[in-house]
């Protein structure tokens, strides 16, 4: 056989095991995400659904904050975009908007997503119970209120964090790992991990962080999530000790989506007003969170727990 032929030969055989690698890679792992999309279907706007779906591709869970009361059919629009494969649930109305999850397999519905009735958030958060390959977990959707608003009172940033936490406190159903996820509106700096002064809107965040010993992907990766590069409004959280979700894949699979910088014009990696109005007009105000987990480690349920914790005692 000519030489030729067999470069070829082995040049093919190095990409398909390339590709058989990188396959059998994202089978073992599932990427979650979150975005506020501002009042999404407040009007009929395919081209921005569009935008929307192309950025989302690829995401095995999506959470979804911020759809409009009558954006239901906007959402089964957008799943329907990401692909076939795809299903959704959208929430019932609370105060003023809805929530959404977006899924694929090996993503499977555990229970219906629903509103909860505790914690008394002004919004009641979406709760979802998934599981994918040997990893089951709770999924809380989030969009807690600013402070900026009378309508809201008193339900500001720091009462609503604080009933989260004691939520936290007196959570009973521990079998199933616990992810928070969403618009938390706090903090609207990047302190660094360290507290902010104990007077401020965003001590609570940081106190609730420290309290239950959780992470937030988007404070360690220490990227803002707003376009104007001004907050960190938008996490995904949880304990990632081997009593929660140990089957967090790492930093390095943690990503705040710059998709606003297909609307900066003039290349300086910033949006002025003009490029703003435009981005969030066209999508939202609002960067893509998502992160990696492990789908492919021993099941954690019941006995195994059981041992994790007896091993960490000793």
């Amino acid at each position: 056989m000519k030489r030729w032929v067999w470069c070829w030969m082995l040049v093919i055989g190095l990409l398909a095991g390339r590709i058989d690698a990188q396959d059998a890679s994202s089978a073992r792992t599932i990427i979650i995400g979150t975005w506020n999309v501002q009042r999404l279907g407040e009007k009929d706007d395919p081209d921005r659904i569009g935008e929307i779906a192309k950025i989302c591709r690829g995401i095995d869970l999506l959470a979804i904050q911020e759809v409009h009361p009558g954006g239901s059919d906007a959402v089964q629009r957008l799943a329907g975009e990401m692909g076939p494969e795809y299903v959704h649930a959208v929430s019932d109305e609370t105060t003023w908007e809805r929530f959404a999850f977006i899924w694929r397999s090996p993503v499977q519905s555990i229970e219906a997503p629903g509103l909860m009735e505790q914690p008394r958030l002004g919004r009641k958060p979406f709760r979802g119970q998934f599981r994918a390959g040997n990893f089951d977990f709770q999924i809380i959707n989030l969009h807690l209120f600013w402070d900026g608003s009378k309508k809201t009172y008193p339900h500001t940033r720091s009462v609503e964090l604080k009933l989260l936490d004691d939520w936290m406190c007196d959570r009973d159903d521990h079998e199933l790992d616990l992810l928070l996820v969403g618009d938390f509106n706090s903090p609207g700096v990047f302190y660094d991990l360290q507290f902010p002064p104990p007077l401020s809107p965003h001590f609570h965040f940081y106190e609730l962080l420290n309290r239950h010993d959780c992470i937030s992907v988007s404070i360690d990766r220490g990227i803002p999530t707003s376009i104007a590069n001004d907050s960190l409004y938008d996490h995904i959280i949880f304990n990632p000790s081997v009593h929660f979700v140990e089957e967090f894949a790492g930093m390095d699979e943690v990503e705040i989506h710059r998709w606003d910088l297909a609307w900066d014009r003039d290349g300086d990696q910033r949006l002025d007003w003009d490029e703003h109005t435009r981005a969030r007009t066209h999508v939202t105000d609002h960067r893509l969170v998502t992160a990696r987990f492990r789908i492919d480690l021993p099941d954690d349920d019941g006995e195994g727990d059981a041992v994790r914790h007896a091993e960490t005692a000793r």
